[in-house]
């Protein structure tokens, strides 16, 4: 597993590497004199990405995820559209997801991996081909139609996929739009990540999806001023009423 992790660490060039966090940082996010140096590594990541959550960005600690394993938690944050992996209660990486689409919303809550394959395909939504091998439908569901005479279904691929839910929700490589809910239902990672998940995790490991984010997230305070600064500016941009 080691050998795999520093494969993906030496792959992520996009992403933010760093080597460990201080747990007695004391920084006044409210503080327009904020002191960039006293913030931790992920704290970093997070204020200098002006687009954070709704960014692609990837961000990788290497010394925490040397000491990830399949005890370590992932959480999937809805509203940020983000999935973040703890080691120690620190955040060892962060990165984009798209879930499920206002059609198919990903169910909220607490899960375990029940099962994972490294090359796997949906038994359910694919793509429909006649009997002249002419796909007739790109996002077809085989619980629903028919396939006709002669014609195939075949499934959409799911690399890395591992399984939450008994009705077929999971996580899997998938095509990934910042802050986009896009899929059927599932959590869709960047290849990267799925991989290096895919090595982390095992059955039963704990993943827990929710609408809002996580109470012990380390930069809350962050985003709570970005909030408050966007509310301000939008307020500046109102124009004057006419008399």
């Amino acid at each position: 597993m080691m050998d795999m992790k520093k494969f993906f660490l030496a792959a992520a060039a996009a992403a933010v590497v760093a080597g460990g966090f201080s747990s007695c940082s004391q920084v006044n996010y409210a503080d327009p004199g904020l002191v960039y140096e006293n913030m931790t590594p992920y704290e970093r990541f997070v204020f200098r990405n002006a687009n954070y959550p709704t960014s692609m960005q990837v961000y990788l600690d290497e010394a925490l995820l040397e000491r990830a394993d399949a005890r370590c938690p992932i959480y999937i944050c809805l509203s940020q559209q983000r999935g973040r992996l703890y080691v120690d209660n620190q955040v060892a990486a962060d990165w984009p997801v798209s879930t499920g689409a206002d059609t198919h919303p990903t169910p909220t809550g607490p899960y375990r991996v029940r099962f994972k394959e490294k090359e796997h395909a949906s038994n359910r939504y694919g793509k429909m081909y006649n009997a002249e091998g002419k796909c007739i439908n790109r996002n077809a569901d085989a619980f629903t139609e028919q396939v006709p005479e002669g014609g195939r279904f075949e499934g959409s691929p799911m690399p890395n996929w591992m399984r939450l839910t008994a009705d077929g929700v999971g996580m899997h490589t998938g095509k990934v739009v910042a802050g986009k809910r896009l899929s059927h239902g599932c959590i869709r990672l960047p290849h990267m990540i799925s991989t290096m998940l895919f090595d982390i995790v095992e059955y039963g490991s704990r993943v827990v999806i929710a609408e809002d984010i996580e109470p012990h997230y380390p930069v809350a305070a962050i985003m709570a001023q970005r909030e408050i600064e966007a509310a301000e500016s939008a307020s500046q941009a109102q124009p004057e009423e006419l008399p």
